[in-house]
Parts: C-alpha cells; structure tokens; sequence
C-alpha cells in the first residue's frame, strides 16, 4: 500500500499488469512551464478496462495524448509487451493504439460506414479487402448504427457522432483503445450502452483500454481497474472497492464524499449540508 506525501492518505497498491500489457513508467509533461504530468507510472493489463480518474486538470486527457501520439514527451517510457510505442512511427502505432478524443475534425460529408471505414486506413492497401468490410460492419454493428449507416455526419446529434467515432476506433482493431471522456455527450441508455461495449471489446480481444471519465459511479461498475489522478500523479490504482477512499476522493475533489458497497456495487456519493437542500 503507497502513501502519497501530498496528501498523506494511504492508497492502494497499483494494480500490476500480465506480461504484453501496457507499462506507463515515470512519465512526465509540461506546457512551458506549467507541469502537468508528475513521474507517472501505471501498469494495464491486456484485456482490461481502466478508467483515468479526477478534477478538471488532474492530467487524465495529457496522458491520454501522450499514448496516442498527439503529444510528445522527454522523460519516460510507454511499451505494450516489447514494443515502444514512442518511439512508433504514426502509421505503425496506428495499427497497435486507437485513440478517440473529445471532440474530431471529421468531414461532415462523409456518411457513418465512410467515417467508420477511416478507422481501417492503417490496414488497408488500395482497397478495402473483405476482412476490412467485415471489421467495419462488425463495428457499426456493436455500436447500433445499422439504421444510420448511410447517414451523413452533418445529419447527426452530437451524442451520434460520438458513437461514430467510437465504432470507427474499433475498426482499427487496437490493442490499446484510448478515450477521452466519450460519454460526455450521451444520454444514460447510450452511456451504459458504450461502456458495456468497450468493457467487452476489452474482454474479448484482449485490449488495453483506458478511458479518462469524470462519472465515478460509472467508473467503479464498468472498469476492473480506476486510477485517481491529482495535480498530475496518480494517487490511487486498484479496484474500486479498494481504491475508492472517501477522505482521499474528498481532498481530490474538494467535497466530502461517503463510499457505500452494497450488492457488489461500490458507489460515490456527496456529503450535502441539508440546509443547502430545503
């Protein structure tokens, strides 16, 4: 069990990943001189879906670009099994690591099958092959776009477009999936909907997936494994009943909190002050 000097809150251990897994070590990053990301260190394992945990500015989407490629830092390493994913050239690393960020500059002409058919790109020669076809109609298919397939992105709601870019992630067949905060602009049915989809995505084909996310309820329900992160480092890794810490939550997010474990079920709640409610 570590303890973080900031805080001084015992955490839990951090979880180890199965040989082939995604291995985070002593990772930094700054913008200028405002630093952002602190010796970072996370293990993934392979078939595992982790959510990145925190307030607005904790270095969860940072972290989540450095993986994907987006940005580049000086100090530390990333490598899934033997491979260096910083040192990949972005072709390469596109065929490994599938990124969906908040928002994407997607051509809002294309229709749903074009846009998911973009996530083959890394794959494909001249032409889709029938494997490509078939990898593409697999992911419109989890995703419930069947109905929308012809659709054109411009035709969409925000909370379609995201599911887009989502199925268009998994196409690229990853063994890292990257998000970051994909169910913003989801209503609840599509919330649950999606996470059910990456944690079996996850399952299934033995992905690495992390998923930065605000909602810690969703977190602790779809996630084998959460990591809090706090003024860039990582101040708690584990399973939820074991991570989830109520003083630890309250100095991160400045609210008192109180965690329940009910049913197999670890919940997050605020501590309000009655008055604050009549």
């Amino acid at each position: 069990m570590s303890v973080v000097q900031e805080l001084a809150v015992p955490v839990a251990a951090p979880t180890q990943a199965a040989p082939g897994g995604l291995q985070i070590h002593d990772v930094e990053f700054a913008y200028g001189r405002h630093q952002v990301l602190r010796g970072v260190n996370l293990a993934v394992a392979d078939g595992t879906l982790c959510a990145l945990l925190g307030p607005n500015g904790s270095g969860k989407s940072t972290l989540t670009k450095i993986l994907a490629g987006v940005l580049r830092t000086k100090k530390g390493s990333v490598r899934l099994g033997d491979v260096d994913l910083l040192a990949m050239r972005p072709r390469e690393r596109a065929k490994v690591v599938a990124y969906v960020p908040q928002s994407s500059e997607v051509p809002f002409e294309l229709t749903v099958r074009e846009a998911v058919t973009l996530g083959r790109t890394p794959h494909m020669g001249l032409r889709p092959t029938a494997e490509d076809v078939a990898v593409v109609e697999d992911a419109i298919q989890r995703l419930g776009l069947d109905g929308l397939a012809e659709r054109r992105l411009s035709d969409l709601s925000g909370g379609q477009a995201q599911r887009v870019l989502i199925a268009r992630a998994l196409a690229q067949r990853p063994r890292v999936l990257l998000l970051d905060e994909p169910t913003s602009a989801l209503d609840l049915r599509y919330q649950v909907e999606t996470l059910q989809i990456v944690r079996q995505v996850a399952r299934e084909e033995g992905v690495a997936a992390l998923i930065a996310i605000h909602d810690l309820n969703h977190a602790a329900t779809f996630c084998q494994q959460v990591v809090l992160l706090d003024g860039g480092r990582i101040v708690a890794d584990g399973a939820a009943p074991e991570a989830y810490d109520a003083d630890l939550l309250g100095q991160v997010y400045g609210l008192p909190v109180e965690v329940r474990h009910e049913g197999g079920q670890t919940q997050v709640r605020p501590v309000l002050d009655e008055g604050a409610l009549a």
